[in-house]
């Protein structure tokens, strides 16, 4: 193959993969990093259980977590402290899903993650062990009646993980809705993981 020929041909293709959504120069740029600080965003949005045991109560459940740590991009392993910061728990349109019953009514404040310990489990991923925390409430007596009764609050253990990821996926295809979300301005991506949570990464040149 001419030079002239192999030029043109990597001219297209590089032109192809432009025209298919890719930033080849953002992709560049990350694929070069030896090291990368990462803040990461846990999100949950879902409908959960607000009580303990099996009654009636449900509510739109929003929480949030950030994890911060060092990525060596070459040894592809978590490097350094890690840090990890809880949010506050948010409730919205708390019902007896599936009756006609009043909503429970909460004694206390419900949250879904609260965070205990972390550790690394293998050289790329840290586990967070945590608590989700039931308050006391009144909840109907459904199936016999709607007639509210006292039950006590709990405890049950959780565990959220999390690892690094290849920043070069900034450069990658923007496609709504995939399983990897780029933003539009491509310092940040987003994952679906386990439990109806979504991990934004937003990585910072280190070396």
């Amino acid at each position: 193959m001419s030079s002239l020929l192999s030029i043109a041909v990597s001219l297209a293709g590089l032109l192809a993969m432009q025209a298919a959504g890719y930033d080849m120069a953002v992709s560049e740029k990350w694929r070069k990093a030896k090291v990368v600080a990462y803040h990461v965003e846990g999100v949950h949005s879902g409908r959960e259980p607000v009580v303990f045991g099996d009654y009636e109560g449900k509510a739109d459940v929003i929480d949030r977590i950030t994890v911060d740590f060092t990525w060596d991009c070459k040894k592809r392993m978590v490097v350094g402290e890690v840090t990890v910061a809880d949010g506050k728990t948010e409730l919205k349109n708390i019902k007896s899903d599936g009756t006609n019953c009043p909503p429970p009514q909460l004694k206390g404040e419900y949250e879904h993650f609260q965070t205990v310990s972390h550790s690394m489990v293998s050289r790329d991923k840290i586990q967070i062990k945590g608590t989700r925390t039931y308050p006391p409430a009144r909840v109907s007596n459904y199936p016999g009646s709607c007639s509210m009764q006292s039950i006590p609050g709990a405890k049950e253990d959780a565990d959220l993980s999390v690892g690094g990821a290849d920043p070069a996926a900034l450069g990658g295809r923007i496609v709504p809705g995939g399983p990897l979300v780029i933003a539009a301005d491509r310092k940040s991506f987003s994952m679906k993981g386990a439990g109806n949570w979504v991990w934004t990464f937003t990585p910072t040149l280190v070396q």
